[in-house]
């Protein structure tokens, strides 16, 4: 006669807290102002809230962060266009939680494309209230609408 051993619970073991799933989280993003005066550069932010019961993991970390600000159908600037050095950030967001971004990411109110990473040569945002729409993205999970602001 063989018997099965029954587990016994480990005190020690960390439960395994799945990845948080698009629909668990809610993404926006965020602008320090809603208007920037000429010289002002816009600061920006991703918050995030976990709209689930139960707690998820997500990497925050710059490698998985994706800024898009656009004016019109325009896209002006892409924070992965020359991101250096990417990095990941694994946290655990509670139920109910919201999170904000640690440090603001500044936008110096040029057009970004690979091609002039180096360069210093790119093309400056119009001012004169000109409407800007910043969009975020992170862990693959797209805001669902944009904050806007105006360049003056």
């Amino acid at each position: 006669l063989t018997t099965t051993p029954t587990p016994t619970p480990d005190p020690t073991a960390t439960p395994t807290i799945a990845s948080c799933a698009p629909g668990a989280v809610t993404v926006e993003p965020v602008t320090d102002l809603e208007g920037y005066a000429s010289g002002e550069n816009p600061l920006l932010s991703i918050r995030l809230t976990n709209t689930a019961a139960i707690p998820c993991v997500i990497n925050v970390g710059t490698s998985s962060q994706k800024f898009t600000i656009s004016s019109g159908n325009d896209v002006w600037w892409r924070s992965t266009d020359c991101q250096t050095e990417p990095s990941d950030m694994i946290v655990t967001l509670t139920a109910g939680q919201t999170v904000e971004s640690a440090a603001p990411l500044t936008w110096d109110r040029t057009r970004s494309n690979v091609s002039t990473c180096d360069s210093g040569d790119r093309d400056r945002a119009p001012g004169g209230g000109a409407s800007y729409h910043l969009s975020v993205e992170i862990g693959g999970i797209p805001s669902e609408s944009s904050t806007q602001f105006q360049l003056y």
